[in-house]
């Protein structure tokens, strides 16, 4: 079987990284080890199973992510579940949290509160389709997603909202003439999150 077409980046993210910005699917694909021979759908089929609703399926090919240049290697695959999606992005949270130079730069720590642990941003990772993507990585990956890779999830209209990471409009900030404005705008919900 032929291998799928991958699915290109939004402009902006192709200006900045490039291949390194893929689909949360192919992203996955290619941090665990390949599967049995076949490629391409087989490779997705333990992300994407038939009952699964739309909403997730676009969450995989719609949700896109760029593994950070000093990131670790990733961990050996293994899909179990230890603990709960919210327990997970609290955990997370919190050792980047302790990693100063990390906090501080890390999108997913914004607004976040240490005495109730919440905020905008527990909510959208705790929502049902990333429930469902723990279920097929397991612990492990989703941290290392979390924590390792900058996150830019689906809006209406094309555009795109960055939740885990460092921030875009810090990147383009070292570019001399900065971001087009007429291709490429942000509007920040909350401090340092950017969205195009």
């Amino acid at each position: 079987m032929a291998a799928r077409k991958r699915k290109r980046a939004p402009e902006v993210l192709w200006r900045l990284f490039g291949d390194r910005a893929r689909t949360l699917g192919d992203t996955i694909l290619a941090l665990i080890p390949p599967p049995a021979p076949g490629g391409g759908d087989e490779a997705m089929s333990f992300l994407v199973r038939s009952t699964d609703h739309l909403d997730y399926r676009n969450f995989l090919s719609g949700c896109f992510v760029v593994v950070s240049d000093d990131a670790p290697p990733p961990p050996v695959f293994d899909h179990h579940c230890r603990w709960s999606q919210l327990e997970i992005v609290r955990r997370t949270i919190e050792m980047i949290r302790s990693e100063p130079r990390q906090a501080s730069s890390n999108l997913i720590c914004c607004s976040y509160d240490k005495e109730s642990q919440s905020s905008p941003t527990v909510d959208e990772l705790t929502s049902s389709k990333w429930i469902v993507l723990l279920s097929r990585v397991g612990d492990a990956l989703t941290i290392y997603l979390l924590k390792y890779t900058s996150i830019f999830l689906p809006l209406p209209q094309k555009k795109h909202h960055q939740i885990c990471g460092c921030s875009i409009a810090k990147l383009f900030s070292k570019f001399p003439r900065g971001i087009p404005k007429s291709r490429t705008q942000h509007h920040p919900p909350e401090k340092n999150a950017s969205r195009f």
